[in-house]
């Protein structure tokens, strides 16, 4: 017999949980020191070699996006979040921060070996602003939750929702 606890869930299912938190951590600590070595080597490979041309700055800050979109993977599991659309929004605001950082040290180092100032990373900045933001809008217009009479938190989806079922209840009746 399964006892549960006053959130619902088994133990054993806190159990899984758990471990997959455990693990996952584990995963994270993993690539951030496979991160940090790949730094080290990188940036030695780069003076030793090529010590004109820092190219070791353009892996560093793509892997760093990669690295950012897995820690937010495990902390968005590990507190819960939920539903799948608040996912969606953080991820979308991480990566765009991230991918953004990119853009601007590219922009930065080649404008200095160019010896010009182009500031064309500004455009992606501008327009994924504006679809980050709608993105948002969309979230909060649909997903966020209300109190409604019952004292029930419903969304707008939810309620559109459980207004078509309430329609087709009657048709079928």
């Amino acid at each position: 017999m399964n006892d549960f606890n006053e959130n619902g869930f088994s133990e054993e299912n806190l159990r899984r949980i758990a471990a997959l938190k455990i693990k996952f951590r584990l995963s994270v600590k993993i690539h951030l020191i496979a991160y940090i070595l790949g730094i080290v080597l990188f940036i030695s490979i780069n003076v030793l070699f090529t010590p004109l041309i820092m190219w070791f700055i353009y892996p560093i800050f793509g892997w760093l996006i990669g690295l950012m979109m897995h820690l937010t993977a495990y902390i968005v599991y590990a507190k819960g979040v939920y539903p799948i659309a608040k996912r969606a929004v953080i991820f979308n605001t991480v990566a765009y921060i991230f991918v953004n950082i990119l853009l601007f040290v590219i922009n930065g180092y080649t404008d200095a070996l160019l010896m010009r100032s182009y500031l064309w990373f500004l455009y992606p900045v501008f327009f994924w602003s504006i679809a980050l933001i709608m993105h948002y809008i969309v979230y909060l217009g649909f997903y966020n939750k209300k109190l409604y009479e019952e004292g029930e938190r419903q969304s707008r989806l939810e309620r559109a929702i459980e207004k078509e079922m309430l329609k087709m209840r009657k048709k079928s009746a």
